[in-house]
């Protein structure tokens, strides 16, 4: 190529050639989503720790009127619609194609979180009435954090592992420190 300036020409000896759909790809400003905002996930965190709270007493207040067995199925088909809903407007109504594939590629594992949903849910009809919101909360959260402290140290369901420094350790400490205090007073 000739150019009138001599100064417009530039050495394209070191110039990779790649295909036209990558070099658009790499054009393309990459997209920024909510969910990466540190905060914003935190905000998220910090609403889900307050629904779960207030979930418990309520499910423990339907299980009073339904009965605990049929207070945990109800909160699940409640659920269950509104995971759906969430869905269609994640895909904007339009569900991948290749879905079923995709599902099939999921190991066992990742199939339990429904019947680990139940059981969170049940234990917390039948633990609210007895130890009360505030101690089976707290109870709850520890046994959470510590057993997500084991899951991150040893990598375990795909998670990146995360050592359990000593620090981590006192802060679990803490937390259990915490659950008596809220128990006994």
């Amino acid at each position: 190529m000739i150019h009138e300036n001599a100064s417009q020409a530039t050495d394209l000896s070191s110039v990779k050639v790649v295909s036209r759909q990558a070099s658009i790809r790499s054009i393309k400003p990459s997209k920024m989503s909510i969910l990466d905002n540190v905060f914003f996930c935190a905000f998220l965190c910090a609403v889900g720790g307050c629904a779960a709270a207030a979930q418990g007493s309520i499910n423990a207040r339907m299980g009073a009127f339904s009965g605990k067995g049929l207070s945990s199925t109800l909160v699940f088909c409640i659920g269950a619609v509104t995971s759906f809903i969430y869905f269609l407007i994640e895909v904007r109504g339009r569900p991948p194609a290749n879905l079923a594939i995709m599902l099939a590629k999921a190991p066992l594992w990742a199939w339990t979180g429904g019947v680990l949903g139940a059981v969170y849910v049940t234990i917390t009809i039948l633990s609210i009435p007895t130890l009360g919101a505030g101690t089976t909360t707290a109870i709850l959260i520890s046994a959470k954090l510590i057993f997500s402290c084991i899951i991150d140290h040893f990598g375990l369901f795909g998670i990146n592992k995360r050592r359990f420094t000593l620090f981590r350790f006192l802060a679990a400490l803490g937390l259990v420190g915490c659950v008596a205090v809220i128990a006994a007073f």
